[in-house]
């Protein structure tokens, strides 16, 4: 399934907007605040970003509003000690979903199942990069999404809504819902074609190494992340970054190009003015995504 397949973000956005406020229902801290998100487009057009579940990461997730839930691959799953859903309930109970970017989600249910689109494209090897789940519309639907081909980012913003999970009959148990069941049933079509066509190579995933400031278009810093790297070397909004690692940068995807690269605990050599002086520090990163 590509992109062109994909219910449009802004249905999912639309719903969010006419659904009822739910006074009992707690305000989330972040409403309003605005994220931006790495993400990658694959070989097959589909957005994946990264994540981490319960602490535990970086997976790579796929971002499409046509799946009504949040799913974690059976394989990740084991790898972070995350059950499947106890016999005679529907959802496995996921404590914490980070979002590369900072946006974090809490006391969510997701389903450790494998839908086509993760036994099958997994299996070809088609989008270049394991894909570990799918985020879906109860995920999505929390946030104003805004994509733009030509940046390397997209910005996700917090809004007061809290999508509902959707309706699971008793008698269901542990049963996937009909329409997952008929996607999933073309995942061992896709597998056992890959045994003919060949998986392509994917990449290998890295921690990636955190600064923690938020760059504009012209390297002036417009944030920085509370406990990060950054704000404890003391990096203040309205620097502007112009070396990394010694390197000059003058636009915004050199900066991401030179960051990408940084593992956790690789020190950090960053020169930028504040008041018309240049100013050095050392930075040492921390752990990412």
């Amino acid at each position: 399934m590509t992109t062109r397949g994909i219910v449009p973000i802004g249905l999912a956005l639309c719903l969010a907007a006419l659904a009822p406020d739910d006074p009992k229902k707690a305000k989330a801290p972040d409403v309003g605040t605005a994220y931006q998100v790495p993400y990658r487009l694959t070989l097959t057009n589909h957005y994946l970003v990264r994540v981490k579940i319960n602490g535990k990461g970086p997976f790579n997730f796929l971002v499409d509003t046509g799946a009504p839930y949040l799913f974690v691959a059976t394989e990740a799953a084991k790898k972070i000690g995350l059950e499947p859903a106890p016999k005679g309930e529907y959802w496995s109970k996921i404590d914490r979903l980070d979002l590369e970017g900072g946006a974090t989600l809490k006391g969510l249910n997701g389903r450790v199942e494998d839908p086509f689109q993760l036994v099958g494209m997994n299996a070809l090897g088609l989008p270049g990069a394991s894909i570990d789940g799918i985020l879906g519309f109860t995920i999505l639907a929390r946030f104003k999404m805004e994509f733009d081909p030509t940046k390397d980012r997209m910005t996700w913003t917090r809004l007061d809504f809290e999508p509902e999970d959707p309706f699971i009959p008793r008698n269901a148990e542990a049963r996937q819902d009909p329409g997952v069941q008929a996607m999933s049933a073309l995942g061992p079509i896709m597998k056992f074609a890959s045994v003919f066509i060949g998986k392509q190579p994917e990449d290998v995933l890295h921690t990636q190494g955190l600064l923690g400031i938020e760059l504009d278009d012209t390297m002036k810093v417009v944030a920085v992340l509370p406990d990060s790297p950054a704000a404890t070397a003391g990096v203040q909004p309205g620097d502007r970054v112009t070396k990394i690692k010694d390197k000059s940068i003058a636009a915004r995807k050199g900066a991401h190009d030179a960051i990408a690269k940084i593992r956790p605990g690789d020190r950090v050599a960053l020169t930028l003015t504040r008041d018309g002086k240049a100013v050095e520090m050392t930075l040492t990163a921390a752990e990412g995504l």
